[in-house]
């Protein structure tokens, strides 16, 4: 029985992830999870309660699945420099290849300026890149660069901000290749 509970649960989550991820949250209703995972909307109200609950989850699934690429790809290079080339590629992969992953966090991003609960964990995601970027690229960062005079929290708040919103620009439509090369300018002022 419990079995069943979890492939239950785990349907609904996938299926929510899949509608989110290609219409967003304004566009999807729980009837509209339920009728895609073809289960009864009372099941949908059983697990989650009502969609801010369901969407909860969906986002804590989201949120361990980038927290876990990035540290991977992080701990695939070596040197300061190899780890932010490859945070950079991490964001040029997730545009390229995983479009609907990163649509998710932008329209969570949208959605938790409204909803307290998305908000804390958005807060807790960003805490959290923000702290791997520290503490995996800049606690080996030469004291001679510009960025000197400031924390390495502060530093880290930056990269991860340049990379979001310069992913976001190229996502909204700039299909140019030498969009893609703006993400690369964070390398270049921090080395």
């Amino acid at each position: 029985m419990k079995k069943e509970k979890t492939n239950s649960s785990q349907k609904i989550l996938e299926t929510a992830f899949h509608c989110l991820s290609t219409r967003g949250y304004a566009n999807v209703s729980m009837r509209d999870i339920a009728n895609e995972a073809n289960v009864a909307l009372s099941q949908l109200n059983y697990y989650y309660k009502n969609k801010e609950g369901l969407v909860t989850e969906v986002i804590k699934v989201m949120i361990f699945q980038y927290l876990n690429e990035i540290e991977e790809q992080l701990k695939a290079a070596i040197k300061r420099e190899e780890k932010l080339t490859s945070l950079i590629g991490y964001f040029n992969y997730l545009i390229r290849k995983k479009p609907e992953l990163f649509k998710i966090f932008v329209d969570f991003t949208a959605q938790s300026l409204w909803i307290p609960a998305f908000a804390k964990q958005l807060k807790n995601l960003f805490d959290d890149i923000v702290e791997i970027i520290e503490k995996n690229i800049l606690l080996e960062m030469d004291n001679s660069t510009a960025l000197h005079d400031y924390s390495e929290k502060t530093i880290a708040r930056f990269v991860l901000g340049a990379l979001y919103g310069t992913s976001v620009q190229i996502m909204l439509g700039s299909d140019e290749e030498n969009a893609y090369e703006s993400l690369t300018i964070v390398e270049k002022i921090l080395c």
